[in-house]
């Protein structure tokens, strides 16, 4: 009977944590956005929302898989009325906003250099860059909506190579 106790609770706590886990993977959402402008000292930027086509900012070559994405569902409702989104420009590679190419999903923050994402960022306002922002809310009592992943658009470069890869494919 005790045996049989430790096992239900054993399964009860792993079957939790998977929960909390899908829980925050399910908050996590992204949307098209201009970033309009960016205050580091609260380390907050303010974005414009707008809209765009998945496939038309991600090209992939013929015959890529289609679950090669890994950018979450888009935002709605509340996520897209704050205007306000947190970023963290210092931290591990997993605490800090990311930005990152779209084909090959590279990142290239300098994680060394604590002024890096605000370079950037101040490159993307001074351009209208529009890009993709995965943004997802704080753990933790506080709720606050921060982006945890700027996808860049599509490069020349980029374009080029992906039409390399097609034409390589055809010639076999």
């Amino acid at each position: 009977m005790r045996f049989g106790t430790w096992i239900l609770a054993l399964f009860a706590i792993t079957l939790g944590s998977a929960g909390f886990a899908s829980q925050a993977d399910a908050k996590s959402c992204s949307s098209f956005a201009i970033i309009k402008s960016y205050e580091a000292a609260a380390n907050i930027v303010s974005v414009k929302y707008g809209r765009g086509k998945v496939n038309k900012f991600f090209p992939r070559p013929e015959g890529t898989p289609n679950d090669t994405s890994k950018v979450p569902g888009p935002c709605t409702g509340k996520v897209t009325k704050t205007t306000d989104l947190e970023v963290k420009p210092t931290g591990g590679r997993m605490s800090v906003t990311q930005v990152r190419t779209n084909f090959e999903g590279k990142m290239l923050n300098d994680a060394d250099d604590a002024t890096w994402l605000g370079k950037k960022l101040a490159e993307l306002i001074k351009n209208k860059t529009e890009v993709v922002l995965v943004v997802r809310p704080a753990m933790g009592k506080e709720q606050t909506l921060g982006i945890t992943t700027l996808y860049l658009p599509i490069t020349p470069e980029e374009e080029a190579e992906i039409k390399r890869l097609e034409d390589m494919g055809e010639d076999l």
